[in-house]
């Protein structure tokens, strides 16, 4: 193998799938108690975003050298239950559905006749024609 194979294939440090699809599950987990707005929200909500924010974090590191391993690593780490985690867990999967999905082409906007400004090839003609003219 050759270094640019590699360089240029890019790093690739989650190679199981599934802890991938945990990861991206786990920052859009992350994303969304981030920038939610807290105004107006009781404790219960505010815990609840909390304990989004904290499992979206132990998920990007699931499967790593340090990270949890399975079901029960992540329980201790995150100090939530099976039900509350399996429960954000179909909460994130949707958030980082949406995220996957494509963002709508931006249609250009029709230009304004009013500010329309010839072309070179125009204003070259136009030139041209003022100088023969002067001759």
């Amino acid at each position: 193998m050759k270094i640019n194979e590699v360089t240029e294939a890019g790093v690739d440090y989650e190679t199981n799938p599934q802890h991938k699809k945990l990861a991206d599950i786990g920052r859009a987990l992350m994303t969304h108690s981030e920038t939610a707005s807290m105004k107006g929200k009781d404790d219960n909500a505010i815990r609840m975003y909390n304990q989004m924010s904290s499992l979206g974090n132990i998920l990007t590191k699931f499967g790593t050298t340090w990270g949890p391993k399975n079901l029960q690593d992540v329980m201790k780490e995150t100090e939530l239950d099976a039900a509350t985690i399996k429960s954000l867990l179909g909460f994130g999967e949707k958030l980082a559905a949406q995220k996957k999905a494509p963002a709508p082409v931006a249609q250009d906007e029709p230009e304004d006749d009013e500010f329309a400004a010839p072309d070179d090839d125009e204003v070259a003609r136009q030139a041209d024609a003022r100088a023969a003219k002067r001759k």
